[in-house]
């Protein structure tokens, strides 16, 4: 099954593939405040403190954000998809997580391990959302895979959109 990625514009994904956090220590400051700390063996060390893994993990949603129907951009850059079946068969994956509830500038977190059947590809709910930013600011259910080597390959991904 198709799992999307946002990623930030000037990426490098259909070179060097979809990278984790761990992978793109100029990202780690997101995580600062919440570590509290700017050394970057303390942010990696808090977010595998949120779940083994996460800092070798890539956040995905199961269909892109959309508004009115047409896909929306979480950051300006570019929509990614890869089969998550695919990382599977060939041993890429270590775990998944469900990230189960997010608020306060991402310091109210919930996360829960599933196993692959258990991603849940129900349609989201865009409806009660007016514009891009509300959209791109609300909590949508989203899963994070943990891969072994902290990156998903090239040749697995696809470019989807370009914002």
């Amino acid at each position: 099954m198709k799992l999307y990625h946002y990623s930030p514009k000037g990426n490098s994904c259909l070179e060097k593939g979809i990278l984790s956090v761990s992978l793109l220590p100029e990202y780690l400051f997101h995580y600062a405040s919440r570590a509290k700390s700017e050394n970057p063996e303390t942010i990696i060390k808090w977010l595998d403190s949120t779940f083994y893994g996460r800092s070798r993990s890539v956040a995905c949603f199961t269909e892109p954000l959309k508004l009115n129907g047409k896909i929306v951009s979480a950051d300006e850059g570019d929509l990614f998809s890869f089969d998550v079946d695919a990382l599977f068969e060939d041993q890429l994956v270590e775990s998944i997580y469900e990230k189960t509830k997010s608020g306060k500038g991402g310091y109210i977190e919930e996360f829960k391990k599933v196993d692959i059947n258990e991603i849940d590809y129900s349609a989201l709910d865009f409806s009660p959302y007016k514009t891009e930013e509300e959209i791109t600011n609300v909590f949508f259910r989203h899963y994070f895979i943990v891969l072994k080597e902290g990156y998903i390959p090239p040749e697995y991904i696809t470019k989807e959109k370009s914002f």
